[in-house]
């Protein structure tokens, strides 16, 4: 019986994981619908208030800084269609009036054979304009609990902290991430994933989860009744024993 209600106490819980994150990312969509009707912000020094950029349409100004590109590794395509690994390329923008501000420029694919083998795309020189979504942070992946600090350096790596490569590079950064929109003739692929994308799938879990939950509280039912029945027929002969041996002890009393 404790075991049933663990699992039943597990299931549950992780039911309502599930449809937490369904949820979160159907209400992003909606605020992101509602958001794409506002004119866009334009993006300067100073901007410390990451909660009334995020999620916004923004335009940045600037040069990109293209010695300090990253690629972060172990990315599929955005579209959620396409199965091959690839990069996210990310240069930091150096804004018109001395900020930065890291974009996220777009999705490049990997060398089957060898990752280190870049495939060449380019970076436009002198001043450009980038428009995009203000992101919170940059899409992470596990990376077997190694810190983002630890790869300080690297060209391609796993994830990235917005604080430490600030640090890195010697330039505070703004705190968001921009999700270039705008086509700078770089190669690069940004069919971004939309803000539901495997919504649907995590509802899909919430209902397993659940239905597990239910099918455990059946058979934890039906195992009780069978049981219950179990001792009601052990119950039963040993009631008829002793009324037939009531006649038979009173005739040996005569």
């Amino acid at each position: 019986m404790v075991a049933a209600l663990v699992v039943i106490a597990v299931t549950c819980a992780l039911g309502n994981w599930q449809l937490r994150r369904g949820h979160e990312k159907t209400d992003r969509a909606a605020r992101l619908a509602t958001l794409a009707a506002q004119a866009p912000m334009a993006l300067r020094a100073g901007q410390a208030d990451a909660g009334a950029l995020v999620d916004r349409r923004v335009v940045a100004r600037g040069t990109f800084e293209a010695a300090h590109t990253v690629l972060l590794d172990n990315r599929p395509h955005g579209n959620g269609t396409d199965s091959r690994a690839g990069f996210l390329v990310l240069t930091p923008l150096r804004l018109a009036d001395g900020g930065h501000v890291l974009v996220l420029r777009g999705w490049l694919p990997r060398d089957a054979q060898d990752r280190t083998r870049i495939a060449p795309f380019a970076t436009p020189a002198g001043e450009v304009s980038v428009a995009g979504i203000a992101l919170a942070a940059v899409p992470r992946v596990y990376s077997l609990g190694q810190a983002p600090s630890a790869e300080a350096g690297r060209k391609i790596r796993q994830n990235i902290d917005l604080a430490a490569f600030g640090g890195e590079i010697g330039a505070p950064l703004l705190p968001v991430v921009v999700q270039q929109a705008t086509d700078t003739g770089d190669g690069l692929a940004r069919d971004w994933a939309p803000a539901d994308l495997g919504a649907d799938r995590h509802f899909g879990y919430a209902a397993q989860w659940f239905g597990l939950a239910g099918l455990t509280v059946v058979l934890v039912a039906v195992l009780g009744w069978r049981r219950a029945r179990r001792e009601d027929r052990q119950d039963e002969p040993q009631a008829g024993r002793q009324n037939d041996a009531g006649p038979t002890n009173r005739m040996i009393e005569r």
